[in-house]
């Protein structure tokens, strides 16, 4: 008997189902999942943009980078040719090596300030070129968040 009044019962549950499922029920649905299909693609839309923006900005980063790198080594490649002038023409040993130890001390210095330069230009970009990406990922986190019952 008890089985029969659970056929039943889930019977009448499918029977209120199919019944619920009017045109306008599933007329709602199909315009609630095309308005979530909508706002999917914006999202991928503007995600894309994202990583093209961020691309962009490394790009720029690492163009920079190499500029002024380039550059440091021309100047340190001219004082080391400076120096080893200067150390040919010295008129006693003791002037020579007064000159090498000059331009170690200066060439240690001016290593040691363009690494500090490049660690800060390199932390700023990273920070700079993660800031859209990381935007979306907070956006992307909100969408999900929205969507739990």
């Amino acid at each position: 008997m008890a089985a029969n009044a659970k056929k039943t019962e889930s019977m009448t549950e499918a029977f209120e189902t199919m019944t619920a499922a009017t045109p306008e029920f599933l007329k709602e649905g199909y315009e609630k999942a095309a308005e979530n299909m909508s706002a999917f693609v914006e999202f991928q839309k503007t995600s894309m943009e994202a990583m093209m923006n961020s691309a962009g900005l490394f790009a720029k980063g690492f163009e920079k980078a190499a500029t002024e790198h380039t550059a440091f080594v021309k100047e340190s490649f001219e004082d080391g040719v400076a120096a080893a002038k200067a150390t040919a023409g010295s008129k006693s040993i003791q002037d020579a090596l007064s000159v090498q130890n000059d331009y170690v001390r200066t060439a240690v210095e001016k290593n040691l300030a363009q690494l500090n330069k490049a660690a800060d230009h390199w932390m700023s970009l990273t920070k700079e070129a993660a800031q859209p990406v990381t935007e979306q990922y907070g956006e992307l986190v909100e969408k999900v968040q929205a969507f739990r019952p």
